[in-house]
């Protein structure tokens, strides 16, 4: 997917302690990144980040006893002080979020969501605009 929507994560970049970001499709190809996130750290970490959404919707799956098990967010605490926040955007992709331990996690849950929204719109969008004759 040719598809570059790094201009999800401008507004994610500018909560105080958020240190980069990537965008990814749901089996781990890059979508966008944050500038300062190389081709390779930014491929690694969406191939990392879509097995682990793979592993939390199996987990979630296994857990909900026939109830509906969505994954709706992870957030994993770093040894050195830090998150990874990891958020799906519909079912085919994903954002996920380096921060510092000084992040305040509420108003990062916050403003990932908003942004996970406005990326399911987008692709949304892409994909529709790709089949002719649907429209959104």
């Amino acid at each position: 997917m040719s598809l570059d929507v790094s201009w999800v994560l401008s507004p994610l970049l500018a909560v105080p302690g958020v240190a980069r970001g990537v965008v990814l499709s749901r089996d781990g190809l890059i979508l966008g990144g944050s500038a300062d996130v190389t081709a390779e750290t930014g491929e690694r970490a969406a191939a990392m980040t879509s097995s682990v959404l793979g592993a939390a919707r199996a987990l979630c799956d296994g857990l909900s006893n026939g109830a509906d098990g969505e994954v709706v967010d992870i957030v994993i605490s770093a040894g050195s002080g830090g998150y990874y926040y990891i958020a799906p955007a519909g079912d085919r992709a994903a954002i996920v979020v380096a921060a510092t331990g000084t992040v305040n996690i509420g108003t990062l849950a916050f403003e990932v969501q908003l942004q996970v929204q406005k990326l399911v719109k987008a692709l949304d969008e892409a994909s529709a605009a790709r089949v002719p004759g649907v429209r959104t």
